[in-house]
């Protein structure tokens, strides 16, 4: 009888794992997503490489002070974000995604194993007729913790509000390197 007990609880353990891994796969939709925009006032090249250099982030960021890391499809990245969302700067870790040069780029970031907390953080630069682009930014959540977050509307105001606090930053950025 006990084995029948092992077998049993380690089919739903593996269960609960393969439900995980899918509950967080990119090919699920998200369970939201936060999105911002702005006009950024340069062209996509020289927003790219503002938005592209993470060593300069500290002198302009204010939601990513830090960014460490190559900046290259696959690799691992650590930051440090600041949101309302918590006391303290919280500290973590991504992988770069797909990069396309002056368009777009996005990490996936995740708590734990996947499923539990997963995201995927995108960039993504359209140019405009008069020269300026169209800044894209925004952050798709996925997995357990997400769906059971108390208050999820407020904390995505928060995080919002953080994003735009980016974005405006990086106006401001592009506006200093051209004046």
């Amino acid at each position: 009888m006990k084995q029948k007990r092992v077998v049993v609880s380690t089919t739903a353990i593996v269960l609960v794992f393969i439900g995980l891994h899918f509950f967080g796969s990119l090919h699920v939709s998200p369970l939201y997503t936060i999105r911002t925009q702005i006009i950024l006032p340069a062209n996509p090249a020289k927003s790219w490489s503002v938005l592209t250099n993470f060593a300069g982030y500290p002198d302009w960021n204010p939601y990513l002070p830090r960014v460490e890391g190559a900046f290259e499809v696959g690799e691992s990245i650590s930051f440090t974000l600041m949101d309302e969302n918590f006391a303290e700067p919280l500290d973590l870790a991504a992988r770069l995604g797909e990069i396309s040069a002056d368009r777009s780029f996005y990490w996936i970031g995740r708590v734990g194993i996947q499923g539990l907390f997963d995201t995927r953080h995108v960039f993504e630069l359209y140019p405009r007729g008069d020269g300026n682009t169209d800044l894209h930014h925004y952050e798709e959540f996925r997995g357990l913790i997400p769906a059971l977050l108390p208050r999820r509307e407020k904390r995505a105001e928060n995080t919002r509000a953080a994003f735009e606090r980016m974005n405006v930053a990086l106006y401001q950025r592009l506006k200093e390197r051209e004046g």
